[in-house]
């Protein structure tokens, strides 16, 4: 079993938090004020960069924490690739990039609603 410090462990709960965001359709407008629209690319593709890292040392522990890590990565991959340049008021884009967040969260077991 790996030994994450708390630290690690408040990242990556934060990480997932971030992807729950986006995979639930929640609003992005207040963060998007506060922080602006690079700050907030930046935080998502560091949510998805430190959630990849987990997926791939979960992985190779053949570890049944995530259910497809195959189609994890995959998805966290593409969730990455877009986000760095993603147009959050463009609706095709951000319903893609939510497809991609909740891929992930189903891989780890997440119930989401419809």
């Amino acid at each position: 079993m790996p030994s994450y410090s708390e630290q690690d462990a408040a990242r990556i709960a934060a990480a997932l938090n971030g992807l729950g965001h986006i995979a639930m359709g929640h609003s992005l407008e207040e963060i998007r004020r506060s922080k602006g629209d690079t700050k907030l690319r930046e935080d998502f593709h560091e949510d998805a960069t430190v959630v990849l890292e987990l997926v791939a040392h979960e992985s190779k522990r053949k570890s049944p924490a995530i259910r497809c890590p195959e189609e994890c990565e995959a998805a966290l991959s593409r969730f990455r690739d877009m986000v760095r340049a993603i147009d959050f008021d463009d609706a095709v884009s951000m319903a893609s990039l939510k497809t991609y967040a909740r891929q992930v969260l189903a891989a780890f077991g997440v119930p989401l609603p419809e």
